[in-house]
C-alpha cells in the first residue's frame, strides 16, 4: 500500500514509527516480540486531557488515509498515559483527525514533543491546515454522560464555544446541572464535557451510536435551547466524523 502513495509524507511517518519500536525493543531487553494488531489492554486510566486534532489531506487520498492509517496505528497505542485514541473521518469536508484521550497533560505534552508527532502530524506534507487542541475534562458533568450505552461509537460530535456574559465557575454550575438531560438522549454512548479556560474555549466530544442519533440532537429541543440559541455561548463550532473502527479499535476504543 505504502508503495503506491508517492513522495508520501506517512512513508517517512512510518520510517519514523519503526525506528521508535526498534529502540524500545532495544531499550527493553524483556521485550522480544512485536506489537501485535490488537494490543493487549491498558490498565485502567482516568481521562483528564483530551486532544482534538484535525487536518486536510494534499496529495493522498481518502484510500491512501484508510490503508496507512491502519498500518501506523499500532506505534500509536503503546503510547504513555493514552488511554484511547479514535481516529475521524470526514471524507465530504476532506477533514481526518483523531481524539485522544490522555491520562494527564503531561503525557500530551510529551507527544507533541516526540517524533511519532513530528514525522505523522507536525511535519507530514500531506497533512495540512492543522488544527490541535487540549482541554481539561470537567469531571463533574462528564461522570453524568458516561458509560451511557453499551456499544462502540460509530459517529463522533466535536463542539465548541466561547462564554460570554458569565464566567468559567458559572458555566461549571450549569454543566452540572443540565447534564442529566444530555444523559437521557437517545443514542449517545457519552458525552465528555471540555475546558480550556486560558482560552475561554468549551464544549464536548460526543460518542454516538449513529449518525442518525446525533442528526436527531441537533435538531431538538435541547440543541437549540442549550447550544445555538444560548447568548451565552458565542462562536459556535460543530463538527461530526465517521469513526474508522479498524484503527480506532488498535489504539483502545472499546
Amino acid at each position: 500500500m505504502l508503495s503506491t502513495i508517492k513522495k508520501s509524507g506517512w512513508s517517512i511517518a512510518v520510517v519514523f514509527s519503526m525506528g521508535l519500536l526498534i529502540l524500545q525493543s532495544c531499550a527493553t531487553p524483556s521485550s522480544t516480540a512485536t506489537i501485535p494488531s490488537t494490543p493487549k489492554e491498558k490498565p485502567k486510566l482516568s481521562v483528564n486531557t483530551i486532544q482534538v486534532v484535525n487536518f486536510n489531506l494534499e496529495g493522498i487520498t481518502h484510500n491512501d488515509f484508510m490503508g496507512v492509517a491502519d498500518e501506523v496505528a499500532p506505534n500509536f497505542a503503546p503510547l504513555r498515559g493514552l488511554v484511547s485514541k479514535v481516529w475521524l473521518s470526514d471524507e465530504a469536508s476532506n477533514t481526518y483527525g483523531g481524539v485522544y484521550s490522555w491520562a494527564s497533560k503531561r503525557n500530551l505534552d510529551a507527544y507533541r514533543g516526540g517524533e511519532l508527532y513530528a514525522g505523522a502530524l507536525a511535519n507530514n506534507p500531506n497533512f495540512v491546515n492543522l488544527y490541535d487542541k487540549g482541554f481539561d475534562v470537567l469531571e463533574g458533568p462528564s461522570s453524568v454522560t458516561s458509560n451511557l450505552l453499551d456499544g462502540t461509537p460509530t459517529y463522533i460530535q466535536v463542539v465548541n464555544f466561547n462564554l460570554e456574559g458569565i464566567t468559567h465557575d458559572d458555566f461549571m454550575g450549569v454543566a452540572n446541572e443540565v447534564a442529566p438531560n444530555f444523559a437521557a438522549l437517545p443514542g449517545l454512548i457519552q458525552k465528555v464535557w471540555l475546558s480550556d479556560k486560558a482560552n475561554n474555549t468549551y464544549g464536548g466530544v460526543y460518542s454516538w451510536s449513529t449518525k442518525a442519533a446525533c442528526e436527531a440532537y441537533r435538531s431538538g429541543e435541547l440543541y437549540a435551547g442549550a447550544l445555538a440559541n444560548n447568548p451565552n455561548f458565542v462562536n459556535l463550532s460543530d463538527k461530526g466524523f465517521a469513526v474508522l473502527g479498524g484503527p480506532s479499535k488498535v489504539t483502545h476504543m472499546k
